[in-house]
């Protein structure tokens, strides 16, 4: 069986730990889940819900691109809100980023994510086997 390719970027924050910020196996690239997190390692932004948002979608889109993918190619997406109340605002965040077709979706109620954060998504996509 071949093995994975692994997809990495300093654009978006590099993994101190053990897993891959996305991998591709034949057309389908897979994301870690992705918080509001500052590329450079340093936490969770700051400016609330809103600024962690959109700095997590930044991240998926930083991995999107360096695998040769786009927002456009992705075809399902996870969220985890810590405030399930904040689907309404999540979801308007997310309608900047994604266009119709809007991928599908799983939203999810969380207790708790890393650093204090109150988003994640992690995506799925289809690498287009001729990107011209």
């Amino acid at each position: 069986m071949a093995r994975p390719d692994v997809i990495l970027t300093d654009k978006a924050p590099v993994p101190t730990s053990g897993y891959s910020q996305a991998m591709i196996y034949g057309n389908m690239l897979v994301t870690s889940g992705y918080l509001g997190t500052a590329p450079d390692g340093s936490g969770v932004v700051s400016g609330g819900f809103e600024a962690e948002a959109r700095q997590a979608l930044d991240n998926i889109q930083a991995v999107l691109e360096t695998a040769g993918c786009a927002l456009a190619d992705v075809i399902r997406v996870n969220v985890s809100l810590t405030d399930i109340n904040r689907f309404s605002e999540m979801d308007a965040i997310y309608c900047e980023y994604f266009s119709e077709p809007y991928p599908t979706r799983n939203t999810i109620g969380v207790a708790e994510l890393w650093g204090g954060a109150q988003v994640g998504f992690d995506v799925w996509a289809i690498v287009k086997a001729d990107k011209s």
